[in-house]
């Protein structure tokens, strides 16, 4: 996957080691960073976070990259495939964009681009886990193209497995 990528409205680069202070602005702001166990307490596991995904691509090609308005404007998201809860073979998606910036088409604008380079990387099958209650993420995935697989349980509840086969996307559609 490539580095960079260019969306109408926003720049997507590979996340770097210098972009931390930036990310846990959200990472840690409880309004935006509610996956997982919620916002992060301190910019080392940020920073953490972002040598994790670093060492994935380095193993893998798998790219998540910063979401930065463009013309230079502010981060405002990230989004990028990893190995999630189906594992290495079976890559995740995964998006957040900065509470602020809600509600106006940026986590589809940068999903879109981000399966569009899956496609053209030959990615086969990419999956999306998200909470039921999620109803915002829900509906970007189904303007996706992602359909509910399957539904398990964790000690958080219900949760949604969507998929999505290489092919089905076109990158100026849904």
């Amino acid at each position: 996957m490539r580095d960079t990528l260019d969306t109408p409205r926003l720049a997507l680069r590979r996340l770097r080691p210098d972009d931390a202070p930036a990310l846990h602005e959200f990472f840690g702001d409880p309004e935006t960073h509610t996956i997982s166990t919620g916002p992060v307490a301190s910019l080392a596991r940020t920073e953490e976070w972002i040598a994790r995904r670093t060492a994935f691509h380095a193993e893998t090609g798998l790219v998540w990259y910063g979401a930065w308005l463009r013309e230079d404007g502010p981060l405002v998201g990230n989004c990028g495939i990893f190995a999630g809860r189906t594992g290495r073979a079976g890559p995740e998606i995964g998006y957040e964009i900065r509470r602020s910036h809600q509600g106006h088409g940026l986590a589809g604008e940068a999903a879109r681009a981000v399966l569009a380079e899956c496609d053209a990387a030959g990615i086969g099958r990419i999956w999306a886990t998200v909470r039921p209650h999620n109803a915002a993420s829900l509906k970007v995935l189904s303007r996706l193209g992602m359909t509910h697989v399957r539904t398990r349980t964790d000690e958080r509840g219900e949760l949604l497995y969507l998929s999505r086969r290489a092919g089905y996307f076109t990158p100026g559609g849904n």
